[in-house]
């Protein structure tokens, strides 16, 4: 008698957030095990609560300090892969350094030094006229950043430091796994989350509400033209656990070009009904900007991008009816 395949399991750090909710349904649905880490068991309830089926397929484990390395490699013991997401992301913050930039670097390094102890498998199983590859990198530094009054910098620096700081831990200690990164610009798309209110969205979506709700009377400049779905990322991710072109590979993770103006005009056709709330449109084309060339993503993933008026649609969709149930509920 054959012995009965048991599923891989995958850590996912943040697995209650934006990105780490999409990538865990992701997981799921093609059949692995999730070992999930979140910081208390009330999200972990709410996430189960929301995905009933989906939540056998998942071990919650709370760490509240994923800086915390004794913590990430008790976690890590027994697992297949390691899909690491989360990091501070918001600019309400004052301290640059101990806000943002070295819990975004320790978080990313606890997380490889606790990889590096699961024991190997047996089966070894806006630049007009530049085009960004794989192959750029941000030039922010730490000490740049670390008295930036730029939020936007210091936020974009965060996760160069957190990167680097990765690669260098693989260049040094040359562990037994292969480290695989994502560089995504401004995320859209639907959030998965089980504890979703219109208050608490994440950063990137609330951008996307103050813009498609009304909240604001005139459209801002778009500083970052670039957007990726988080569907798109998610799949990204599950797909490199077992991808030998990903091995130790770097990746834009760009689904399109967007402006603000694009948006609006996107949900005026798409849900009239809403087009009162929304600012007047001026410009008929996005500023003029730098591109892209996620050729090598296309090529190693045979990915199909989701376009830009799917993935607002989708999340606005969601949203506006999420405003009209807590709309009732307050009723």
């Amino acid at each position: 008698m054959s012995a009965i395949a048991c599923p891989a399991v995958v850590l996912v750090t943040g697995g209650n957030g934006f990105v780490g909710a999409a990538t865990v349904l992701e997981l799921i649905e093609r059949g692995y095990h999730v070992k999930a880490i979140i910081r208390s068991q009330v999200k972990a309830d709410a996430f189960n609560q929301k995905y009933p089926a989906q939540s056998r397929s998942i071990e919650w484990v709370i760490v509240p300090d994923l800086t915390n390395e004794d913590a990430m490699t008790a976690v890590a013991a027994g697992v297949d892969y390691v899909i690491h997401v989360a990091s501070p992301f918001s600019f309400a913050f004052t301290d640059n350094v101990n806000a943002i930039l070295k819990p975004a670097r320790d978080m990313t390094l606890a997380t490889l030094k606790a990889a590096a102890n699961i024991p190997a498998s047996s089966d070894n199983g806006l630049w007009p006229g530049k085009t960004f590859t794989a192959d750029d990198w941000n030039p922010a530094t730490w000490d740049q950043a670390a008295s930036s009054p730029n939020p936007y910098y210091v936020m974009a620096a965060s996760k160069t430091v957190a990167e680097q700081a990765a690669y260098d831990f693989v260049a040094q200690q040359k562990p037994t796994f292969a480290l695989t990164t994502f560089c995504p610009p401004i995320m859209f798309g639907p959030p998965l989350q089980a504890e979703l209110s219109i208050k608490g969205l994440n950063t990137a979506n609330g951008i996307v509400w103050d813009l498609l709700s009304g909240r604001v009377k005139e459209l801002p400049e778009t500083k970052m033209p670039i957007f990726v779905d988080v569907r798109d990322l998610a799949y990204l991710q599950v797909a490199a656990l077992t991808n030998e072109k990903a091995k130790n590979q770097r990746y834009l993770a760009i689904s399109g070009h967007w402006y603000a103006e694009q948006l609006v005009d996107i949900v005026k056709e798409e849900f009239p009904e809403q087009a009162h709330r929304l600012p007047p449109t001026v410009r008929t084309k996005g500023p003029d900007h730098f591109e892209f060339d996620v050729t090598k993503t296309s090529r190693d993933f045979d990915i199909e991008w989701i376009p830009l008026r799917k993935s607002i649609v989708d999340t606005m969709k969601l949203l506006y009816a999420k405003e009209k149930e807590e709309t009732a509920e307050k009723a």
